[in-house]
């Protein structure tokens, strides 16, 4: 007779010595196991025939090390783009804030300078909540390719702002206007989205991270 709870027992050592051992992961793999049993047993499916579909359905050890191992060069990759947009923000914070206050002297281009600069913040501060809302691309040569675009989409626009924008305001002394400082908001924002790409692919319900 077909006993659950050995063959959990079994399977979870026939994980660990797959190479899962981290117990946290184990746990998390075993009640995806017990729910897609129970939700099948409920349906009338015998519990040997459900427990086997849901061990194929979480697949072998080592595609599940595969994956976490793509998991973790990916979380590398995202920390590098939030801190290259972190960076890239704080410089343009600095860059504004000096500028604000020692270069100009109108009150319309300190203006503009103060809301290039909280757009730029604001970025970094809505990120989180913006990441939910992007498309899952989980193919990783598709991913590349969408933050490689991402990117070069942000330093075209900013590309594009300073050769439509700027050089129509460029002052005759050569000091680069404020509404100059919006070319920096587009960097960020570039930088947010294609670090965003990762993490909403790696935070999905059906994605389990070691």
């Amino acid at each position: 007779m077909f006993n659950l709870e050995q063959a959990i027992t079994e399977w979870r050592q026939h994980m660990s010595v797959g190479g899962i051992k981290d117990s946290t992961v184990l746990d998390e793999l075993e009640s995806h196991v017990r729910e897609d049993v129970d939700r099948q047993t409920r349906s009338g499916v015998d519990a040997q025939k459900a427990f086997e579909a849901a061990v194929k359905k979480i697949g072998p050890a080592s595609a599940l090390k595969n994956e976490f191992k793509k998991s973790t060069a990916a979380a590398v990759v995202e920390k590098l783009m939030v801190g290259a947009a972190v960076l890239v923000i704080a410089c343009g914070v600095f860059l504004c804030v000096v500028t604000i206050l020692f270069c100009y002297l109108s009150f319309a281009e300190r203006l503009v300078g103060v809301v290039a600069m909280t757009l730029t913040v604001a970025t970094a501060c809505v990120w989180p909540a913006f990441v939910s809302r992007l498309p899952v691309i989980r193919p990783r040569r598709k991913r590349y390719v969408a933050q490689i675009l991402c990117l070069a989409a942000g330093f075209g626009l900013c590309t594009l702002h300073i050769q439509l924008v700027v050089n129509r305001f460029a002052s005759t002394d050569g000091m680069v206007p404020a509404v100059g400082f919006f070319g920096i908001f587009f960097i960020a924002l570039g930088l947010a989205v294609a670090a965003g790409l990762d993490r909403v692919t790696r935070k999905t319900p059906n994605e389990i991270s070691a």
